[in-house]
């Protein structure tokens, strides 16, 4: 509090980096910390900043700034300190991040667009989008046209938000009861011969009143023209609208990708008494008209999730981290912690571990949830193309490029991109992958636009990238951007425990999967399972689960159920994971009759992973 009892507010606003601008309040109570570990108050993905770097508090005589026997030091104006006493407008800077100190009246402002201009955040009040604001429509020359437009925006909100096509429909039919005071209201389905029937009618009673004669169906379905039909006095084919005074029907239309013209259907209104008015007829037609794109939509999503759940299924474990030994308990408590805050992450661990189910569990704890994750393997991808995967390219810009490629960064904008294998990459891809992470702009190939993106990578690798960086086949700049966070998945014969919760999980799931509801292990079966050690980790044991109850000749499965094929003696002669890859494609290659596409399959990798690998290791076939 100042001398007359004003408020003070003090905070941090960072001065460098893609987040400048940002403000973290300081709390009068506690200190606070800052640095790159999770346990920091103020956590700043700097990767020469200490765990916990240093700690500013309020004490007696002001506010206090303390190096935490950090390994680069802290300085306040320029000046390497232990301790300082900061005040308004101090420069603090830790590792290479700058912080100013601020102790005003004023509340901490946010920038804009504008560097000169400053906003202060007076109020925030929820939108509500329910509300017809009548009182600010009243001053408009049209009330009428004006609570029309109202009305059409509020749909098109709870359509937008609407992913179920029935409640598509009936959002939309219950909106035009109410808007035209229509008797009955239907949504009429395009069958297989071409003609209309009645999917959903209000009131449901009515659903035999609600259709059209031959001509009129020709005239809406096929030729996509909305009709107003007032009641008629003869004819046999109207005879359907004898029941209503006026009936407006309009056509649900959409055009394909080619610009074909197809009817989904079409929205009946009917009146018992009265004729509709003319902007009653163009309010129905642009109902339907929203409500066509928006069943699109739904329907096209309702396929995805089926698509998705479905993959789902046939995939265990595709979101759970399943294990509750002690290495694993650690693994998901750091998890939690390393989600919620900025930063690449490196994740090591064997092949077949689980890396991409880390990195899974890491976007859908973190504020990035809600957006796109991309996975890509970085080893699967060809050499010469892999910048263009990565990065985009546009037509024309090599040999093959015959149209724009959308790159994976450009794909997972706003999200999560997932670099499995990223010691593959190549240096060139390395150098513009570090960049990227230092918040600058990219060149497609071919392009002449740069291109930003907000992306958070998360890496994972199985092989030593220290040893890549001491060889110079990785970037040491870039390995340090890529740990800011690292994690270690552990194999699974570390796991203690966890063996026999995923054999139960993986025996429970494929039984489901593959109708075998009663098979069950046998004790040997089950002791030479836990007796393994398991080379290929948890994506081993998933496939011998997998084709053990498909090959389990009655419901048991026999130890001889399980394809364990054990490499031979016990005694290693080298644990170099590269001499082991080289025997493991020389023998796959010789099962296969050099037959490269069926040996892929065999290890379990691409097609281009192979070829590749077969050049590295200069295999002769």
């Amino acid at each position: 509090m100042t001398a007359t009892g004003q408020k003070l507010y003090a905070y941090l606003t960072l001065m460098t980096g893609s987040r400048a601008g940002t403000n973290y309040p300081l709390d009068l109570s506690r200190k606070a910390l800052i640095g790159r570990g999770t346990d920091c108050h103020i956590t700043i993905p700097d990767p020469i900043c200490s765990r916990v770097h240093a700690a500013l508090s309020r004490e007696e005589d002001g506010w206090v700034v303390r190096d935490c026997d950090s390994r680069n030091g802290t300085s306040v104006n320029g000046q390497k300190i232990d301790e300082a006493t900061v005040v308004d407008g101090n420069l603090i800077r830790v590792g290479s991040t700058e912080f100013q100190f601020h102790e005003t009246e004023e509340p901490p402002t946010a920038k804009g667009d504008d560097p000169q201009g400053m906003q202060t955040i007076v109020q925030d009040l929820p939108i509500a989008v329910q509300e017809s604001h009548e009182e600010a429509m009243a001053g408009l020359p049209s009330v009428e046209q004006v609570k029309e437009l109202m009305l059409l925006y509020q749909l098109c909100i709870k359509l937008l938000g609407c992913g179920d096509p029935n409640r598509v429909v009936e959002i939309a039919l219950d909106l035009l009861r109410k808007r035209t005071g229509a008797a009955v209201v239907g949504f009429l389905s395009v069958n297989d011969e071409g003609a209309l029937t009645p999917k959903l009618v209000i009131p449901q009673s009515a659903a035999g009143r609600v259709t059209l004669n031959q001509s009129l169906t020709e005239l809406v379905s096929q030729q996509g023209h909305a009709v107003w039909v007032a009641k008629q006095k003869s004819g046999q084919d109207a005879k359907q609208l004898d029941h209503f005074a006026d009936a407006v029907c309009a056509p649900l239309v959409r055009r394909s990708a080619e610009g074909e013209r197809a009817t989904l259907g079409a929205i009946h209104v009917y009146l018992e008494n009265g004729r509709f008015r003319q902007s009653d007829f163009d309010f129905i037609i642009s109902v339907a008209n929203l409500v066509a794109i928006a069943l699109v939509r739904a329907r096209e999503l309702t396929t995805l999730q089926s698509d998705y759940q479905r993959l789902v299924e046939e995939s265990p474990g595709y979101d759970d981290l399943v294990g509750e030994s002690t290495v694993m308990r650690e693994l998901k408590s750091k998890i939690a912690k390393v989600a919620k805050a900025p930063g690449c992450v490196l994740v090591r661990g064997e092949s077949g571990a689980g890396k991409e189910l880390v990195a899974r569990a890491i976007h859908h704890g973190s504020p990035r949830a809600d957006r796109p994750m991309v996975s890509v393997n970085c080893a699967a991808i060809p050499a010469d193309i892999m910048e263009s995967q990565l990065f985009g390219h546009k037509a024309g810009s090599f040999t093959g490029a015959d149209r724009d490629h959308v790159g994976y960064f450009q794909q997972a904008d706003l999200g999560t991109l997932f670099l499995d294998e990223v010691g593959e990459l190549t240096l060139e891809g390395q150098a513009k992958l570090l960049r990227i992470l230092e918040g600058h702009p990219f060149l497609p190939v071919g392009a002449t636009d740069e291109v930003s993106v907000d992306v958070r990578v998360i890496a994972a690798t199985n092989q030593d990238l220290q040893k890549y960086v001491r060889d110079r086949r990785f970037r040491e700049d870039l390995y340090y951007r890529l740990s800011v966070f690292e994690l270690h998945l552990p194999p699974l014969r570390d796991r203690d425990t966890d063996l026999a919760l995923l054999v139960d999980f993986f025996l429970d799931h494929y039984r489901r999967l593959h109708g075998r509801p009663n098979v069950k292990l046998s004790d040997p079966a089950r002791a030479k399972l836990l007796d393994y050690r398991w080379p290929g980790n948890v994506r081993q044991l998933r496939n011998v689960l997998d084709s053990a109850v498909v090959l389990a000749e009655d419901n048991t499965i026999k130890p001889s159920d399980l394809a364990l094929r054990d490499s031979g003696s016990s005694d290693l002669d080298t644990l170099n994971i590269a001499e082991w890859e080289r025997k493991l494609i020389v023998e796959a290659l010789s099962r296969t009759g050099n037959n490269v596409p069926e040996a892929a399959k065999l290890l379990g990798i691409g097609r281009a992973t192979l070829y590749r690998k077969i050049e590295q290791y200069r295999i002769d076939r």
